[in-house]
């Protein structure tokens, strides 16, 4: 007997043991209680970033339908607006149109139970017709002596001030019945008009229950309470979720009062999520849907908004996670691994042996979230845990005592090692024979006696491409044969194989839902589905878990294919094992494209990179063509990186010029990058690569700084031969929303004495009324610098006049769609509605994209006020501009 074991069995404790436990024991004890917090706290957040995606599936659920209802609703109502005895009514209101539409408002009223009354409504605001739905479903066309004047409330107020096809919304209302029951009821009504001259109002009340009994129905499915609630403008709740439609505004709730901070999120955006003491609130605008000739006052504000909300400390009731919901358990394992761990420390004194430490590498292979696979010292596979079964495709029990799978036929792993790296990437042969990519580490365990006893190897996520791997096949005993077997025994037969690059977009997003297990789980369905759909037989391989090749035997680059991959992208429409997965897709083929295995996989690989960036739909065929993209889109993304420190670009200058006098009053700055190997580099080839990287601040600051130094260099010359000069510059909505470019702009046009008035800064439709408030006060603070706003490529946005109204803007620029399409009937219709309603609000109309006499002409006879385009000039640098301003305005 040991000496340490005797004194065990007497009941003493060694000094060393109760020294391991303390350094040791205790301390691991400690971590593992951490761990346990932060697994918890994990828990916490993966449980609530579920309930979010519930509560925004709800939301969008609830609002489609609601919207969908609202859309019936002023369907029926355009069904009598556009109705024959409407129009005859119009034509001639007399005694007889009036009855025909009043039979109209009997026969519809009959045919739509959710209808409550239809009215048409007088010039002076008398009812003409009445129709009701009585209880029981009594249709009664109410006498002459009942009608009732409206002219005081606000449905005919406000009404018969909206323009013709301009849509009135109530707010939901409770009227009486007869027989003393309630029914809720939303107005919806539109003014008619013959020419100009107003002849009354269309009015119809219909079932607001009809209308939001979705929304508790829709609760009433879920198996937790999300709290899904309805509020207005203001905050007040007109229906909850929990309550019966007959509820209504009842609750006499604000849940703007009662919670203040949300008013604010809640108008920041149309969706989203915000957390606020402890309580998330995920939210979606409701818009009422209209027909595309019809528009509602006033303008494009939304409805309601839909809001669900849960206590976080309510998450594990809501979820029902066995640790969230017994947070006693931290504390019992913790003991536990601290009685254990002082257990095992005794024990290890007493019978120190090897086949302990295998039993607690095991242990703690089983906790791993990467595959893990434990051999003897024969090379005999003693151990794989979980995320290795899912990963192969087989059972722990089938691979106990077989070979190691890297010699194993049934089995294999080709594994290459690169410069000694102790991670190498490994293919890992699922049972269905599609192969997996994986970065191997490999750990040798020793005994005292420094004899290998076991290996433990874990296989984590893939970091190889494509192009990686090639090299390393092609290096790898001269037969690269072995790293792609099944692909290239077919090219060896000279047969035609087309390569299918799936990349997953949203793989970041699942990788936020699933833990690595789950993933690589859903990786090898995915992976099968693609071969199943395509009708592949041969192996897929997955470089990762976005990246899929799946090949076609005997298919050439051609329609068929195309209608192949359409069918799979067309059936990826729909939820994939739950998850919406959107795929691009790059294809090569041999012989066609490319002449060997690993430039088929290359090729490919570089068509799905190209996707997204030509814009020609979900898949690319890999050409020639598309890899000189490649290349030119990857050049230009490292030439960004030292652009702005190089004299590369600069600004070019388009002159704009009044067309009254013939002369250049002002000119918009335009960026222009000429590369020493790339040439001309075209705007939409680098902006959206500076917007990806975020660094289109830096482009702003280039912009604003050359524009105000070409002011200050040449505005001596600028007052003497354009008094009235002002330079133009373009703000994306990400530049507009900086708030330090636009305190840039004014300091540097102090710092270098610009006039007022010198500069007009440039904003598309989208980013002015987007948010217009927060627009309005940027403007508000660019007009106190001194500095003009204009409207860039109006008509191509919104399409709408409205806004104009209230912005503070000094200059509409018209898109050159409109006039290139000039003598169409709708572009001459188009500027004179500009210039019209310009002359209400006090703004310069330019039109751009003059590149004809004829236009020039047109533009002159109705009035407008400057222009710009090829006609006198494309934009030039600053020397050719400033000659350009020497010869007309001197001259002139």
């Amino acid at each position: 007997m040991y000496k340490g074991e005797a004194m065990v069995l007497q009941g003493k404790i060694p000094k060393r043991v109760l020294r391991l436990i303390f350094l040791i024991v205790l301390p691991l004890a400690l971590v593992c209680f951490t761990l346990f917090l932060g697994y918890e706290h994990s828990l916490l957040t993966q449980a609530s970033l579920r309930l979010q995606a519930e509560q925004q599936k709800g939301n969008l659920i609830i609002t489609n339908q609601i919207e969908s209802v609202f859309s019936q609703y002023v369907s029926d109502l355009l069904v009598v607006y556009n109705s024959n005895e409407f129009s005859g009514y119009i034509q001639d209101p007399n005694e007889g149109t009036l009855l025909q539409l009043a039979r109209l408002f009997v026969r519809i009223t009959n045919q739509k139970e959710y209808m409550y009354h239809q009215r048409f409504i007088g010039t002076e605001g008398k009812e003409l017709i009445q129709v009701d739905r009585n209880p029981g479903g009594l249709i009664t066309l109410v006498g002459e002596d009942q009608l009732e004047d409206l002219h005081q409330f606000e449905l005919f107020q406000y009404t018969r001030n909206l323009a013709p096809r301009v849509l009135y919304i109530s707010k939901v209302a409770t009227e009486r019945n007869a027989d003393g029951s309630e029914k809720s009821i939303i107005t919806l009504a539109l003014p008619a008009y013959r020419g100009s001259v107003f002849l009354g109002i269309v009015a119809i009340d219909f079932d607001a229950c009809q209308l939001l009994s979705f929304l508790g129905a829709y609760q009433g499915t879920l198996d937790k309470d999300l709290g899904f609630t309805l509020v207005d403008q203001l905050g007040w709740v007109v229906l909850a979720g929990a309550d019966s439609c007959s509820a209504l505004y009842a609750s006499y709730r604000n849940l703007f009062s009662e919670v203040s901070e949300l008013q604010a999120a809640l108008y920041d955006s149309d969706q989203g999520s915000v957390t606020v003491d402890h309580t998330v609130y995920t939210y979606q605008a409701v818009y009422p849907r209209t027909s595309e000739r019809l528009s509602r006052a006033p303008g494009h504000v939304r409805l309601w908004t839909l809001v669900s909300s849960y206590d976080i400390a309510d998450v594990p009731h809501l979820t029902h996670e066995f640790l969230l919901s017994h947070g006693s358990v931290k504390y019992v394992i913790t003991l536990l691994v601290l009685v254990l761990g002082s257990l095992l420390v005794i024990f290890y004194q007493v019978r120190a042996g090897d086949k302990q430490q295998m039993r607690i590498s095991s242990l703690i292979a089983d906790y791993a979230t990467d595959g893990i696979v434990v051999c003897d010292a024969q090379q005999k596979i003693t151990f794989c845990n979980q995320a290795f079964e899912h990963l192969s495709g087989y059972k722990q029990n089938e691979l106990i005592g077989r070979s190691s799978h890297r010699l194993r036929q049934d089995l294999q792993v080709v594994a290459r090692t690169r410069h000694q790296e102790e991670v190498h990437p490994a293919w890992v042969f699922h049972r269905s024979g599609n192969r997996f990519l994986t970065s191997l580490s490999i750990i040798h365990l020793f005994t005292r006696e420094k004899k290998l006893e076991y290996s433990v190897e874990v296989y984590s996520p893939s970091v190889w491409t494509p192009a990686d791997i090639n090299e390393l096949c092609e290096l790898a005993n001269h037969d690269p044969s072995q790293c792609f077997p099944s692909v290239f025994s077919l090219l060896s037969y000279k047969t035609t194989v087309s390569c299918l690059c799936f990349k997953v977009q949203n793989s970041k997003e699942l990788g936020m839902q699933l833990n690595q297990i789950e993933r690589a789980k859903f990786s090898q369905n995915l992976a099968q589905t693609l071969a199943n759909l395509l009708g592949s037989t041969i192996d897929v391989y997955a470089f990762s878990f976005d990246s899929y090749f799946v090949f076609l035997k005997d298919s050439g680059l051609d329609q068929v294919l195309s209608n192949k991959i359409q069918g799979l992208m067309k059936a990826f429409q729909e939820p994939f094992n739950t998850f919406d997965i959107r795929l691009d897709c790059g294809v090569s083929n041999y012989p066609s494209t490319s002449s060997n295995v690993f430039d088929l996989l290359v090729d490919a690989y570089l068509a799905s990179q190209m996707v997204e960036k030509l814009k020609d739909g979900r898949y690319v065929f890999y050409t020639s063509e598309v890899r000189k993209q490649y290349q030119r889109h990857t050049a230009i993304r490292q030439a960004l990186a030292t652009v702005f420190k190089s004299d590369q670009m600069r600004l070019f200058y388009q002159a704009q010029l009044s067309i009254e006098k013939g002369t250049i009053i002002g000119a918009e700055a335009l960026i222009r990058w000429e590369h020493p190997t790339l040439g001309s580099i075209r705007p939409d080839e680098f902006l959206p690569i500076l917007q990806e990287q975020q660094q289109l601040d830096q482009l702003g600051r280039f912009v604003i700084t050359e524009s105000i130094q070409f002011l200050s260099r040449n505005l001596a010359f600028l007052q003497a031969t354009c008094p009235a000069f002002s330079l133009s510059i373009n703000l994306s909505p990400e530049e507009f929303s900086n708030p330090t470019l636009i305190d840039l702009l004014g300091s540097l046009l102090r710092e270098h004495r610009i006039p007022d008035n010198y500069l007009t800064v440039e904003l598309t439709e989208h980013t002015a009324v987007e948010n217009l408030t927060s627009a309005n006060a940027t403007l508000d603070k660019l007009h106190a610098q001194g500095i003009a706003i204009a409207i860039d490529d109006f008509g191509t946005g919104f399409s709408s006049l409205s806004y104009l109204m209230e912005l503070s803007i000094d200059m509409i620029k018209i898109d050159r769609s409109f006039i290139s399409r000039y003598p169409d009937s709708e572009s001459v219709t188009i500027y004179k509605t500009v210039l019209l309603l310009a002359k209400e609000v006090g703004a310069t109309v330019l039109a751009e994209g003059v590149e004809k006499a004829e236009q020039l002409a047109f533009l002159s006879e109705i009035g407008c006020d400057q222009y710009q385009g090829y006609l006198f000039s494309k934009a030039v640098d600053e020397t050719t501009f400033l000659k350009q301003i020497e010869e007309v305005n001197i001259q002139t």
